[in-house]
């Protein structure tokens, strides 16, 4: 059986804050030239799901969209990656304070 991030048999369900970091860190990763089909391979969501996220980053600026062969294409923001930086930040505190699941208790082995 497969173990989520949780430490549960089930995924842990993304928070909206984890997609936004994750489309973001897409986009990042084609320094300017990602088209929505990559990114939603990428970010693991339909492009119809994706196209509402990518519009509200738009719309917030942590996006910013260009044309390259008649097609839109995406990139990053100063402000976007500011977000992200945050984002890790503060992932890397709720890791240190999340308490263990059982299986992770000091003295026992799996």
């Amino acid at each position: 059986m497969a173990s989520g991030a949780n430490g549960g048999g089930t995924p842990r369900r993304r928070e909206v804050t984890d997609i936004y970091a994750t489309v973001l860190e897409v986009v990042k990763r084609y320094h300017g030239a990602a088209r929505i089909t990559r990114v939603s391979y990428g970010a693991g969501m339909p492009v119809d799901r994706l196209r509402a996220v990518v519009d509200l980053l738009l719309g917030l600026g942590l996006l910013k969209a260009d044309e390259l062969d008649g097609r839109p294409v995406y990139d990053i923001t100063s402000r976007g990656q500011e977000f992200l930086d945050t984002y890790w930040r503060m992932r890397a505190y709720v890791e240190v304070l999340r308490p263990p699941s059982p299986g992770e208790l000091p003295g026992r082995r799996r």
